[in-house]
């Protein structure tokens, strides 16, 4: 057991320092929550604001198959609210991981709603390749389309009905969350490492 808690936390501090490298944001909220994170987490803009551009990078935890019904709506809806409220100028990606892993939806302009709704209807089909870690994935994808210009951020948008039984590597992966960072000096607050009992609970089980 002891092993196993290691490997986790050495899993947990990998992923921590990709996001250092690459210089991405990242953000995390559970899909319950994901409408008023919203609300709160991404600025209103006009249509033809002059702020940076933006790029969000939604990864959505998904189980093996294609998600629920339930999920899909509530995945709708918060999409709607993101289209209106960022603007022309600004982007989205959708990389999924967990149940499967892959890019469902390159880098789309934010305000091309049928193309969005299109890849969340049809998740799982639209990975046109499977990857082994879509939390690498979605990362290396912000980096290789990042420039300048473009402020990055890589929301985790966490799935709790997704109940997979996987190696402790993936167990891990699922569970990472909890990473933020700062543009402005590259420092990491880990903020979730008291996720780590939920995570030890998860490979006792």
């Amino acid at each position: 057991m002891k092993n196993l808690i290691t490997l986790v936390i050495m899993l947990l501090m990998n992923y921590l320092a990709i996001a250092q490298e690459m210089n991405v944001e990242t953000k995390s909220v559970s899909i319950d929550n994901l409408i008023t994170f919203i609300v709160d987490a991404i600025e209103n803009k006009d249509e033809e604001s002059d702020d940076a551009p933006e790029h969000y990078i939604f990864l959505i935890q998904t189980p093996v198959s294609d998600l629920i019904a339930e999920d899909k709506v509530i995945l709708k809806q918060a999409f709607k609210l993101i289209s209106k409220r960022l603007a022309l100028t600004d982007h989205i990606s959708i990389v999924t991981y967990s149940g499967f892993s892959g890019i469902a939806l390159k880098k789309t302009s934010a305000k091309d709603l049928k193309e969005i709704m299109y890849a969340l209807e049809h998740l799982k089909s639209n990975v046109k390749e499977l990857h082994k870690d879509g939390i690498e994935l979605a990362y290396t994808y912000a980096n290789e389309q990042a420039d300048e210009d473009t402020l990055s951020t890589v929301v985790m948008i966490r799935n709790p009905k997704t109940m997979l039984t996987r190696s402790t590597a993936t167990l891990a992966a699922q569970t990472v969350v909890p990473v933020e960072v700062s543009k402005n000096n590259n420092a990491v607050l880990l903020t979730a490492i008291t996720l780590l009992p939920q995570i030890i609970s998860v490979i006792k089980d």
